[in-house]
């Protein structure tokens, strides 16, 4: 199959927008896999602005053309030397960053943190989709490392797999603080993020969970927070909880979200920071925080632990009413319209 070709969508020019193409199907090496892609996802801010072409994602103007698509599922297509426990034909799911296997975090488990790989991504890390020289899965085809992935569960459709790599984060978030069974969460940003944590929350044990958004969450999201067991919904223009809360998850990112987080998490809580800030500064009232013994937890990515942990949970959890709608790759220009219109919670595309 080495010599033939394969559709991607990339970006191959500065300017808003993407194109479909032709590429070689690669050929996996020794540790690797190639993927025949069944679905990825359109992440709101990764694939999103780099279609628009935000500000942010002009670095990458001297690397063009580039293929994205981080978050995706389906099977196991090739499999390249020295790959033991894969055979071809496996459903899958992908973690998209890269790890060595043998620094002292990856053999602690937290290969979201490993210390020896490095890349081009925000995060500084090496990602399938992101790095500027791995391409991604806006393709049929995608090669990845066997040791990045997961077997999808009976019964897990391919369009739901690309949202594990969400739920493992918001499993992290939980896993990571000091959340215990029956504490009450407020969770800000019913994004995919916020709603993996709300999820997350819910199984773990949670009493309570209240889901803030903004005024263009009230139709769509905030209605499908609901759905996924938030207790109560409320907008952010309401102002700081009057009954503080346990563990405050902050998933948007927004710098009034985390004001609202420190005046509505109770003395002795905890913050829970999942949504990440664009700009270099965040204004943080320390003094009010270590007035109240309020602790901050800080989230990036996923853990070896979280992941199994996430295939076992996403087994007993419908996960559709936070996937889709879901598009061909062909009809992308309506994919990414969806997605900027905040039709759906996770849009995807199947190649």
């Amino acid at each position: 199959m080495s010599d033939k070709k394969m559709a991607v969508l990339e970006k191959s020019n500065a300017e808003p927008g993407m194109e479909l193409a032709e590429r070689p199907v690669p050929k996996p090496r020794e540790g690797e896999v190639r993927i025949a892609v069944r679905s990825v996802g359109i992440d709101g801010g990764v694939e999103g602005p780099f279609y628009r072409w935000e500000k942010s994602f002009h670095r990458y103007e001297p690397h063009l053309p580039q293929i994205f698509g981080h978050e995706f599922s389906g099977v196991v297509d090739a499999v390249g030397p020295d790959v033991p426990n894969w055979e071809g034909g496996e459903r899958v799911a992908v973690e998209p960053r890269f790890s060595c296997g043998h620094c002292q975090n990856c053999r602690e488990g937290r290969q979201n943190l490993c210390t020896e790989v490095s890349g081009f991504s925000p995060h500084g890390r090496k990602a399938i989709g992101i790095d500027k020289d791995t391409p991604g899965a806006l393709a049929e085809y995608v090669i990845v490392p066997a040791r990045n992935l997961y077997r999808l569960p009976d019964g897990i459709s391919f369009d739901e797999g690309v949202f594990l790599e969400l739920l493992a984060i918001g499993v992290h978030a939980i896993e990571a603080s000091t959340f215990g069974v029956g504490d009450r969460v407020a969770v800000t940003g019913p994004g995919s993020a916020g709603l993996s944590a709300l999820i997350a929350a819910n199984e773990a044990g949670a009493s309570e969970v209240i889901m803030i958004g903004t005024d263009v969450d009230e139709e769509m999201r905030l209605p499908t927070a609901e759905k996924m067991g938030a207790t109560e919904t409320r907008n952010v223009s309401a102002g700081p909880l009057t009954n503080p809360v346990d563990v405050f998850i902050e998933a948007s990112g927004h710098e009034s979200a985390l004001k609202i987080a420190e005046q509505s998490t109770r003395p002795g809580g905890e913050i829970v920071q999942i949504g990440v800030y664009h700009d270099d500064r965040v204004p943080v009232d320390l003094t009010g925080l270590l007035n109240e013994e309020v602790s901050i937890q800080t989230i990036n990515g996923r853990r070896e632990a979280d992941w199994r942990r996430t295939l076992a949970l996403a087994q007993s959890v419908d996960l559709t009413p936070v996937v889709g709608p879901a598009f061909e790759l062909t009809d992308y220009e309506s994919g990414f319209t969806a997605e900027a219109d905040r039709e759906g919670i996770k849009i995807v595309l199947n190649p």
